[in-house]
């Protein structure tokens, strides 16, 4: 839709402003508070034909494991998708200039690399998927990948799940220990 221009003087009605306020930006679709000492959380009913394309945040997730990845399985209801998943891990270390690596999941069981505990054993991280909800192939990323088991790696992840299912959820899990505190939540691309 395209951006209405506004003179002095002129009436902004609740129809204008209603229509302009709801034509683009994130929309807050869910959050889930991550328990004590989980091994896996659940993030159900988040997506639908609502959108197509969304982002999740993680804020403060905790665990006993520095340096743990955190991986995220998609759900159609609490059905977990287990295999399938295609995806590269590029990061760097910051203590190593000249040094890169990566990792793959290469029909793997999950998207490993989403995010990862790191200093102060807290995982922050952001990544969008797109078309979960849609009947095609679901992508995923890139992820803000921070501090791998040394700690001072960075990097991004991207990944692929080729099918045609649709998923209204998906299951977050550490490779290793468990999470406790903080959260999970997501939001939906309004598209203009």
């Amino acid at each position: 839709m395209a951006v209405k221009t506004f003179t002095t003087g002129e009436v902004l009605t609740a129809a204008d402003t209603n229509t302009y306020l709801n034509n683009g930006g994130l929309v807050f679709v869910k959050q889930v508070t991550v328990g004590s000492a989980v091994s896996s959380v659940d993030v159900t009913s988040c997506f639908s034909s609502t959108y197509i394309n969304y982002r999740v945040l993680f804020n403060n997730i905790g665990g006993l494991t520095s340096g743990m990845n955190m991986g995220v399985r998609l759900l159609s209801g609490t059905t977990a998708t287990t295999t399938g998943y295609y995806g590269i891990l590029m990061y760097a270390s910051v203590t190593v200039s000249s040094a890169y690596a990566g990792a793959t999941d290469n029909n793997g069981s999950s998207f490993s690399f989403v995010g990862s505990i790191g200093n102060g054993n807290v995982c922050q991280s952001g990544f969008d998927i797109g078309s979960p909800y849609e009947t095609k192939q679901t992508n995923i990323g890139p992820s803000n990948f921070v501090a791998t088991v040394g700690k001072t790696d960075i990097g991004y992840y991207i990944g692929g799940l080729y099918n045609a299912t649709s998923y209204d959820g998906f299951r977050v899990l550490p490779n290793v220990g468990t999470m406790t505190g903080g959260t999970i939540t997501v939001y939906g691309y309004r598209m203009g």
